[in-house]
């Protein structure tokens, strides 16, 4: 079977590898679409010069079932999470699943690939949705979380910094979850990122705003004299230091952007977080949880996934398809193989 790798600087193989065999408990899933996350452009980027496995989400469908397995049958469709929590370790059972440390992982194995061995443990069942759409479970989850960690006041003016396919998300949940005003915050006027603000005003943002024109702090204290009551913070982290100034005193920002290019360190005036009691709040998608919702809001529709998918395409098309999902000057938001 054909899996995607890749080292960097944008080096891809599409090797040809034994298909997995299921043992006890696991399942054998066939991949029917595997989206193409930021952090797999990391990767390529600038991440490792050793070869790492690409793909995390995925939809796929039942082959075979191993020893044990009650819960699935073949014929399935199923989004796998790409760690899940074991359930039996004493923060799982303190009722605090995200402190889980041994956790159900793919086993160093691409959800870019034709086939995957998997426990059952991180499999969501899933029906009336297409697979592409599906595929947009994993990525939808991770915003649910950053979103409801903002704990939005019902009213509240909300900025989401960051047009990428999460933050779009984020500007859709913000409102779902009660927010008046949402402003969207990206950068400049490049093909992508004026399609991705697009989408952002179709999603629900009030407010564009470029920070490439316009200081983007005095743009938000313009819409929001007191500032923002949240900040929920998808870009990369040199964006951090502007979100706590966008923030009024006793707001919250709520962060998932990350930088493995040795670019995650900011300087932050501590000042400013203390005298205006400003909360800082990391998401880190793991375990992965909220996937039945995130299934849920995708096959009402109240994520609109054909605005987000904008590309899809094989394994052979897979360099051309990472080096363009990289480059401003393309109109990607989201791109997924079809293995």
């Amino acid at each position: 079977m054909k899996a995607v790798y890749a080292r960097s600087p944008f080096q891809f193989d599409i090797r040809d590898i034994d298909v997995p065999q299921p043992g006890e408990g696991e399942v054998l899933i066939r991949v029917k679409a595997s989206g193409v996350c930021g952090t797999d452009l990391h990767f390529a980027a600038d991440w490792t010069e050793d070869w790492m496995p690409l793909g995390h989400e995925i939809a796929a469908e039942v082959v075979e079932v191993g020893k044990g397995v009650t819960r699935l049958k073949p014929g399935d469709k199923v989004i796998p999470e790409d760690v899940a929590m074991c359930g039996v370790c004493q923060h799982c059972k303190n009722g605090e699943p995200g402190k889980c440390r041994n956790m159900y992982d793919f086993n160093g194995q691409p959800g870019m690939a034709e086939y995957m061995a998997l426990n059952e443990h991180l499999l969501n069942p899933f029906d009336n949705i297409d697979f592409v759409p599906a595929s947009l479970t994993e990525p939808l989850a991770v915003a649910i979380n950053t979103v409801l960690h903002a704990e939005i006041p019902m009213g509240g003016d909300v900025v989401v910094y960051g047009p990428g396919p999460i933050g779009l998300m984020c500007v859709r949940l913000a409102h779902l979850q009660g927010a008046g005003r949402v402003a969207l915050v990206g950068y400049d006027h490049s093909r992508r990122e004026e399609t991705r603000m697009k989408v952002g005003a179709e999603f629900g943002a009030d407010e564009l705003i470029f920070a490439a024109e316009e200081d983007p702090v005095e743009r938000v204290r313009s819409i929001f004299p007191d500032g923002a009551h949240r900040v929920v913070v998808t870009s990369p982290p040199k964006t951090l230091p502007s979100a706590v100034q966008m923030t009024q005193f006793g707001g919250l920002v709520s962060f998932i952007g990350i930088n493995l290019g040795g670019q995650s360190a900011v300087e932050l005036d501590v000042n400013d977080l203390i005298f205006n009691k400003v909360t800082l709040r990391p998401t880190f998608a793991e375990p992965g949880i909220r996937f039945p919702t995130s299934i849920r809001l995708l096959q009402e529709g109240m994520i609109d996934a054909g605005k987000l998918v904008t590309h899809t395409f094989g394994f052979s098309e897979t360099e051309q398809i990472m080096r363009r999902s990289n480059e401003a000057s393309e109109p990607i938001i989201k791109a997924v193989l079809i293995p």
